[in-house]
């Protein structure tokens, strides 16, 4: 058969003829391409791949952050930072059933919410919180969410390393070394450092916790209303200890108890 290259197209595509001699001013079909305004023929332009996947180990995805992230239920290595790969879970199954297929991957209120059928045709739906990247030095409260340097698919959330400690209470006798926790936990417990009078005790109304390392905050029961919370003081700021009150007026309120807060 011989060959024309095409490089025109005057008559356009012409089905009139299917057999014989096919003129090469015109086309029967045109495959992968396209005719421009001056009448040349253009090549359809191709895909290219971006990122490579594990075969068989991910399912679904989608784009969100400027990252497109798929989803599997083993541990998967990603071999691109634009790739994020989800670890789903199946219920009861955890990483022994695999993942069928995602019906739905979108964001939703800031986190990706996921829709997955699993092997066994089994449908649930996932709200993926985003974790910070753990770092080292770091005080982690229960609840808070990181994920390794190396992202390996998983998150993890901090949880309590002992059994909760005694809640807050009104008019409960306090001595030094006491440790009491928020009656709504807030992560930090707080033990009493000092106390006051001849029957310390915690005052009428809980007070408001810091919520710092090195925090510390006051109850004062005689006096009937709770003192201020207080922070630790900035070094910079803290004036020498031979410094001594200038004008000798100052006066120390009676208080009951002084407690300082700790990370659980």
């Amino acid at each position: 058969m011989r060959q024309f290259a095409l490089t025109t197209a005057q008559g356009g595509i012409n089905r009139l003829r299917d057999k014989g001699g096919a003129s090469k001013d015109s086309l029967y079909d045109l495959v992968n391409g396209y005719v421009t305004e001056t009448n040349s023929i253009k090549f359809r332009p191709g895909t290219r791949r971006a990122y490579s996947l594990p075969p068989d180990q991910t399912k679904g995805m989608c784009a969100f952050q400027d990252k497109l992230h798929v989803f599997a239920w083993l541990p998967v290595t990603s071999l691109d930072d634009n790739v994020v790969i989800h670890i789903l879970r199946h219920p009861s199954a955890g990483s022994t059933m695999p993942l069928k297929e995602i019906h739905f991957a979108a964001p939703f209120l800031g986190y990706l919410y996921v829709a997955a059928e699993w092997l066994n045709g089994e449908v649930y739906h996932y709200w993926i919180q985003s974790a910070t990247e753990w770092s080292a030095n770091t005080a982690y409260k229960p609840g808070d969410i990181v994920e390794p340097t190396t992202p390996n698919g998983y998150f993890y959330r901090a949880s309590r390393t002992g059994p909760a400690g005694v809640a807050w209470a009104p008019n409960v006798a306090r001595a030094d070394g006491d440790v009491v926790e928020p009656t709504v936990s807030n992560g930090f417990e707080y033990t009493v450092i000092e106390t006051y009078g001849a029957t310390p005790r915690s005052g009428t109304v809980e007070p408001v916790w810091p919520t710092i390392d090195g925090g510390t905050v006051a109850e004062n029961t005689e006096g009937g209303v709770p003192a201020s919370p207080t922070t630790p003081t900035d070094p910079a700021t803290t004036p020498p200890a031979t410094v001594v009150d200038r004008y000798g007026t100052g006066v120390r309120a009676d208080r009951n108890g002084t407690a300082g807060n700790q990370a659980v």
